[in-house]
């Protein structure tokens, strides 16, 4: 058993190196009943035993191979044993190829991760005495890559042309737009994780797409890191995986680095709402170092491109010759992105397609009392909007947040359901006065009294109790429905996206 504590010692040390999991967290496992995925398996239930979380695991049946249902009968059943509930997701993965355009890795890896959401927000909805506390996901994804993964990520990424991003390869935390991904084995060697298994007298499954060449991670597996291994230089995983983490470290700073230089130059468009852009500074631009200032082009056009892709150096390096050139130069980019130089600033915007423009006529989302009253988490979603709600009870000690996308309402004073809507005529905001006084007004008088821009008006998204506005988000709250000494119950709401 020496191993076995060698190896439970190292990823236990791993976790606490990235406060990757703590007491109440919820967890969802992929395990796929492979030899990596048990033993993630094996190693979360013993470390369950030091910081108790709630934990479930997630099989995925892409429907390629004849024999996976085998797969998923033996995770059901270690489940079983383990005691651990067991969910199966079940997807035809070539079709789903075939009709998105995608690789089977693509739709397989959208598929894994579709189902790690869907089960992660029912393990966490349903975790209703223990709510996430502030700064921590709702839920991990614990994903069992190792050592060997990474280093094959660094090689795929490197042939393929990638920069310091991608050859920093596998990162041990990842952060989602809900959730956050964690790998507990990225500390080990596959052979670290066989010994594991071994010892502990624990069988695993065979899947036989791991032993062709179909894929291009498959053949950097079986034929370019056995060969460095062994004409090149001992360990060589072990060495790519020190260069992948000495790189992300300097990717995270350089990352902290160009958010600093970017709010010093950089201000968003505002006098058209209806299309996306920033004016940047020349003079202050010109100021940083001609790699800091490729990286923060690079970000301003992935933030403008949809779903931040196909932008690439050819796209930088025409984007940066505007800041040398003379007042009117313009260029024209992917995406309808165009950028220009007037004087002193260099504009870019990208104007969104018509359908993108306007929030449809009628567009709308409710949630009921009866749903909030559960306490439950609940989300609505309404074209680019999701809201999230949860009802808390007050106490003492809480601090209302200071956030502009959280905010805190007095549940007790709001009657009906709540609906996401586009304004509506004869909507009303209270507000205070000068005095103090609570002044009724129409949100019409309110955006012309802060000038948000008439494009912009019908574009948002507010949270309403009938014609009664509790939210616009980005702007301010209702004081009808603000939480004070005589609360009992706050509605928590979280504008997600």
């Amino acid at each position: 058993m020496k191993n076995i504590n060698l190896i439970q010692k190292k990823v236990f040390a791993y976790i606490g190196q990235y406060r990757m999991l703590e007491a109440e967290d919820c967890v969802v496992l992929g395990v796929s009943g492979g030899a990596d995925s048990v033993c993630l398996l094996l190693l979360m239930q013993e470390y369950r035993k030091q910081e108790p979380f709630s934990m479930g695991v997630v099989h995925v049946n892409h429907g390629i191979r004849p024999d996976a249902g085998q797969d998923a009968a033996y995770v059901r059943k270690l489940c079983e044993n383990l005691e651990i509930p067991f969910f199966l997701e079940e997807a035809d993965v070539e079709s789903i190829a075939k009709v998105e355009k995608l690789s089977e890795e693509e739709a397989g890896r959208k598929v894994r991760y579709d189902a790690f959401m869907k089960y992660g927000r029912r393990l966490s909805s349903e975790r209703q005495e223990n709510p996430c506390r502030e700064g921590r996901a709702s839920f991990k994804i614990a994903l069992a890559h190792h050592m060997g993964d990474r280093a094959e990520t660094v090689l795929f990424h490197l042939f393929r042309g990638s920069g310091m991003k991608g050859l920093s390869g596998i990162r041990p935390c990842r952060r989602l737009e809900e959730g956050e991904v964690i790998r507990p084995l990225l500390c080990l060697t596959r052979e670290e994780i066989e010994e594991y298994l071994a010892e502990a007298g624990v069988s695993y499954c065979q899947d036989s797409t791991n032993t062709g060449d179909s894929y291009a991670r498959n053949r950097i597996r079986h034929h370019i890191l056995p060969y460095a291994e062994k004409e090149i230089c001992g360990n060589v995983i072990w060495h790519i995986n020190r260069a992948a983490q000495e790189l992300l470290e300097a990717e995270d700073y350089l990352t902290h680095q160009t958010a600093e230089a970017l709010s010093a130059c950089v201000k968003k468009e505002a006098d058209c709402p209806a299309e996306k852009g920033f004016r940047i500074s020349v003079s202050e631009f010109n100021g940083y170092h001609p790699f800091l200032q490729k990286r923060m082009l690079l970000e301003l056009l992935n933030e403008l491109s949809p779903g931040k892709k196909d932008i690439g150096a050819v796209h930088v390096d025409a984007f940066l010759g505007l800041f040398c050139g003379q007042t009117g130069k313009s260029l024209n980019l992917p995406f309808g992105i165009r950028a220009w130089r007037e004087y002193d600033t260099v504009y870019v915007k990208r104007s969104p397609k018509k359908e993108e423009k306007k929030m449809v006529s009628g567009a709308v989302a409710v949630v009921s009392k009866e749903v909030l009253d559960t306490g439950r988490i609940s989300e609505l979603e309404l074209g680019e909007y999701r809201f999230r709600f949860q009802v808390i009870s007050n106490k003492k000690n809480n601090i209302i947040p200071e956030k502009i996308y959280t905010k805190w309402f007095d549940y007790d004073k709001i009657k009906g359901a709540l609906s996401m809507r586009p304004r509506q005529k004869g909507d009303i905001l209270m507000i205070r006065g000068g005095g103090g006084a609570m002044i009724r007004k129409t949100v019409k008088e309110y955006m012309i009294n802060e000038k948000i821009p008439r494009a912009l008006r019908e574009e948002l998204v507010l949270l309403a109790e009938g014609n009664q506005v509790l939210w616009i988000p980005g702007y301010r709250i209702s004081e009808a429905y603000k939480v004070d000494g005589t609360t009992e119950r706050i509605l928590s709401v979280e504008l997600l996206r």
